[in-house]
């Protein structure tokens, strides 16, 4: 039996401890599917996948269970284009000697074929028809096919050219025939035989896990709109497997739009409309009831749902899509690259709070583009509305590449009393008004901050809290917020340099490593630029004739500022010897090499 290699396990455990924790009971609600949750099954489609003890999993075949056991549950199905009246699929997977499918002389038996959906790519490697001792299949053709979408039309392949087994000579009633490991969806059988036969049984065995497989959820409807906290997402992985989640959030229910076809011609094709009202259960109904001609396309609702997130990189960290709604969609996809390894999911939570603070609350940032590694004064704008049962907020978290500086607030103008929280977090800003609390529609609440930007697009996402609950935030969204901007937006452009490495500078202007405790440790600072992802660089020692003394840093790195302390020592551990040195510093990215040097002192 194929088996999960699990050398990183995420162990499931109760989110709903965490919120109920220090009083947040009722004020954050969890939902979740699979441990202790919803089924799988009731929830979503399952594509190549399966579940076996709540744990949602690929495909699974082993070479001591008929992979047709349990076929309805993966969508497949056994047909035959010659048969319509019986239901091949029950006939031939019930393990029933005594119920079969025969095909007389009156069908015409030559070039009747049977084919087996596996409804998922598996690891097969042996197949096996039972017939009749009497009547049995006398000459056969038996094709595979892998299931690669590129050669599919209507989910069926276009033409069967792998063909594993020739018999024109079969004196057994039972066809066995043995493959090598390979993935296999479709399996063709075709009679080349003019005398009539039976099949009783079919079985297929394999070893492993089917390469790919998604889940996709229904639409998760939370009764209003809510905002969200964090998730969990316990993983059985290693490092040949993966799990990609995403998700998304709308405001309606429907995150598709249906189109109907017109009598207008727009060149040789009919043009389309929108179906109404756009979102409600009521257009996709109204789509299903066209004839064939008359549908348009199926598109996702990009004004009133999200786009599917960026796949996440912490499986316990921040749910990705916009809070402040209703309705929610996720999807996990699986993968992997060895046959015998799969990954599990053991659950899918995530914490959603109601009411929101406010029906909308628009935000935009000014100014709207930077000298890039310069660091630069932002006026943070946020304007809400309010329904009587939002209750407003009092605070104002901002994430911020690096530690920014909070310089002042006002509302509507006029500063306010303000009190900084978690000062120490060197990726967000969190404000709290003392004095005051927004839930008047159309107050706009300016933060004043200076902050470093270093790459092109960085956006400065927000969220307003209400510190009377434990309620979680809710997102704001880039918008008009304000006549004071014009930027509309909350990402920040950049003027993008040339170099690589800037402000490179030398912070203890007297280095004497003697062990007195004053000026000790030599302190480097630098700003690395243009570099999203680690780059490597390299802060070498040297003598006057260019010899390396000692490496102090060799390592990859991230834009962003960067601050290196050395002890004085070589790589050996000893001290090096008083003089003058010096201090080399190079980066080396896809757009070249950049190299900075100062002089440095050391003495004793």
């Amino acid at each position: 039996m194929a088996r999960f290699s699990t050398t990183t396990k995420v162990l499931w455990y109760a989110l709903a401890l965490i919120a109920t924790a220090m009083g947040r009971a009722t004020a954050v609600d969890l939902w979740q599917a699979g441990v202790d949750g919803i089924s799988w099954r009731s929830i979503g489609t399952l594509d190549g996948l399966t579940t076996q003890s709540d744990t949602l999993q690929p495909a699974a075949v082993d070479p001591a269970t008929n992979a047709l056991a349990n076929l309805n549950s993966r969508g497949g199905e056994i047909s035959s284009p010659q048969e319509s009246r019986e239901n091949l699929t029950a006939l031939l997977t019930d393990d029933n000697l005594d119920t079969s499918w025969r095909v007389t002389r009156e069908r015409r038996p030559d070039g009747t074929s049977m084919v087996i959906d596996l409804g998922a790519i598996l690891p097969i490697n042996r197949i096996r028809v039972v017939g009749d001792e009497d009547v049995f299949l006398r000459a056969y053709e038996l094709f595979v096919h892998d299931g690669n979408p590129s050669s599919l039309r209507n989910d069926r392949p276009i033409a069967y050219t792998n063909l594993v087994r020739t018999n024109l000579e079969q004196d057994d009633p039972i066809i066995n025939v043995e493959i090598p490991l390979q993935f296999v969806r479709f399996i063709r059988l075709i009679s080349r035989s003019t005398q009539e036969f039976t099949i009783s049984e079919a079985e297929v065995f394999g070893d492993g896990f089917a390469p790919t497989g998604e889940f996709v959820s229904q639409v998760i409807d939370l009764g209003e709109p809510a905002n969200f906290g964090h998730i969990q997402l316990p993983v059985q992985l290693d490092s040949l497997t993966n799990v990609v989640l995403q998700t998304r959030s709308g405001i309606v229910s429907d995150p598709l739009v249906y189109y109907k076809k017109t009598d207008v011609f727009e060149g040789e094709d009919r043009s389309q409309e929108p179906l109404l009202p756009v979102g409600s259960p009521d257009a996709a109904e109204a789509y299903d009831d066209l004839v064939n001609a008359d549908k348009g396309d199926i598109l996702d609702n990009v004004d009133e749902w999200s786009p599917w997130s960026a796949p996440y990189e912490d499986f316990n960290g921040d749910f990705l899509s916009p809070g402040n709604r209703r309705y929610v969609q996720f999807r996990l996809v699986f993968s992997s690259q060895d046959a015998r390894l799969g990954a599990g999911v053991e659950g899918f939570a995530f914490e959603h709070s109601t009411p929101a603070l406010s029906t909308v609350a628009l935000s935009e940032i000014d100014p709207p583009t930077v000298i890039l590694g310069q660091r630069q004064v932002f006026n943070y704008y946020i304007r809400s509305n309010f329904d009587p049962g939002n209750p407003g907020f009092d605070q104002i978290e901002i994430r911020t590449p690096f530690k920014a500086d909070l310089q002042g607030v006002e509302i509507d103008g006029v500063a306010v009393d303000f009190a900084e929280v978690d000062q120490d977090n060197e990726r967000s800003l969190t404000v709290q008004l003392t004095q005051d609390r927004v839930a008047t529609s159309g107050q706009v609440v300016r933060v004043t901050f200076e902050s470093l930007v270093t790459v092109y697009g960085t956006t400065f996402f927000g969220k307003i809290f209400n510190s009377l609950s434990e309620e979680l935030g809710q997102d704001v969204v880039p918008g008009d917020a304000t006549p004071l901007s014009d930027s509309d937006q909350l990402a920040v452009q950049g003027e993008l340099r040339d170099q690589l490495l800037q402000d490179f500078a030398v912070l203890t202007p007297v280095f004497t490593p003697n062990g007195d405790q004053v000026n000790d440790e030599l302190v480097v600072e630098y700003i690395l630029l243009r570099a999203l992802n680690p780059v490597p660089v390299d802060l070498t020692l040297y003598d006057l004739a260019g010899t390396p003394i000692a490496r102090i840093q060799d390592s990859k790195e991230v834009n962003g500022p960067q601050r290196v302390g050395w002890d004085g020592r070589d790589e050996q551990g000893n001290l090096v010897p008083p003089g003058v040195y010096l201090l080399g510093l190079t980066a080396d990215s896809d757009t070249g090499v950049e190299t900075r040097t100062r002089v440095v002192g050391v003495a004793y």
